[in-house]
């Protein structure tokens, strides 16, 4: 595997553990959301800024998926 690879890899692993953080935050955020309705107009504004996050991560995984496709070399 050579420096490229590696570096592809970790930075994919990387958006990977990213993306994982968020998905546990915004579970925390529902969870709490459902102990405490109250507090719960506050609470959707914190859950929509967590999606808004999750979804510029994904299309950066998509991106990066997509550049990985692209540079791997086609045979004729």
């Amino acid at each position: 595997m050579n420096s490229n690879s590696k570096n592809a890899g970790s930075s994919l692993d990387s958006l990977m553990s990213s993306f994982n953080a968020r998905i546990l935050q915004l579970q925390e955020l529902v969870i709490a959301r459902n102990m405490y309705p109250a507090s719960s107009i506050a609470d959707l504004s914190a859950v929509d800024s967590a999606v808004t996050a999750m979804e510029i991560q994904v299309q950066a995984i998509k991106d990066r998926f997509r550049d990985e496709i692209e540079a791997i070399p086609k045979t004729k």
